[in-house]
């Protein structure tokens, strides 16, 4: 275990330092962050478990692959931006856009979260244990999103494909997002998840999917979406059954 203290160092510092450590140590604490930006970016190293004693600011953990991270305080926006692989944990809060366009692993917040939690999200999980703000699941393209509170405004909007799963009141839908009936796999994914943190919740969720109508037109005609009898009726199935498999792009 290596103990780095962060107060009289500069960013790059910081982070050339935590990447010399991870190659010769599995356990790093990162002292006296002040939440700073563009802490502990890029690590690779699969065995490395790196604490944060503190708050950090924007764009911490983010390009990372298969690292784990423990925030003992609060992070900014875009935290665990474009992760690989790896698990994140908070447990303060998180800002806007945790998680945006990960690939895979898992992060938790144990507080609230920002907007735009999971944008153009292709992978992995998200679990958060209090609220979510606005457009949670914006564009996501895959993976799963947990709220064990509430959800903001537009859950969902422009979701393409993946599941979001809110415990709390829900503000409103965003567009091309829909509420669904559970599949038979969908309460397991769930406990999996919330298992890997050692969390129990013996309430109900409800379930959002993409009802895909916007991967689907003929044509524009003042700025709304046209569609056909044929793609009407397949936008509806998706609603019903919440299967993504018949995503297709009709478009010219």
């Amino acid at each position: 275990m290596v103990e780095i203290d962060a107060s009289q160092l500069s960013i790059r510092e910081i982070n050339v330092r935590v990447r010399e450590a991870a190659e010769q140590n599995n356990e790093i604490i990162l002292l006296n962050p002040d939440a700073r930006h563009n802490l502990c970016v890029g690590l690779t190293n699969a065995d490395v478990h790196v604490t944060i004693r503190g708050s950090a600011g924007y764009f911490c953990a983010g390009l990372c692959d298969a690292s784990i991270f423990d925030v003992e305080g609060n992070v900014g926006w875009a935290f665990g931006d474009n992760l690989m692989n790896g698990k994140l944990r908070v447990q303060g809060n998180a800002g806007a856009v945790c998680g945006v366009a990960m690939r895979s692993g898992s992060i938790l917040v144990k507080g609230n979260l920002g907007s735009r939690t999971g944008q153009v999200m292709k992978g992995g999980s998200i679990v958060c244990c209090g609220n979510a703000g606005y457009r949670t699941g914006s564009m996501l393209m895959g993976g799963t999103i947990i709220v064990l509170g509430d959800a903001r405004e537009a859950v969902g909007e422009f979701m393409m494909d993946g599941e979001i799963y809110i415990a709390g009141d829900i503000t409103s839908l965003g567009q091309d997002a829909v509420e669904t009936d559970f599949l038979k796999d969908d309460a397991g994914n769930i406990s999996r998840i919330l298992g890997e943190y050692d969390i129990e919740h013996s309430g109900s969720f409800r379930k959002i999917v993409s009802d895909q109508r916007a991967l689907r037109y003929q044509e524009y005609e003042k700025g709304e979406l046209l569609f056909d009898e044929s793609q009407e009726q397949k936008a509806l199935e998706v609603a019903a059954d919440g299967n993504r498999d018949v995503m297709s792009f009709d478009s010219d």
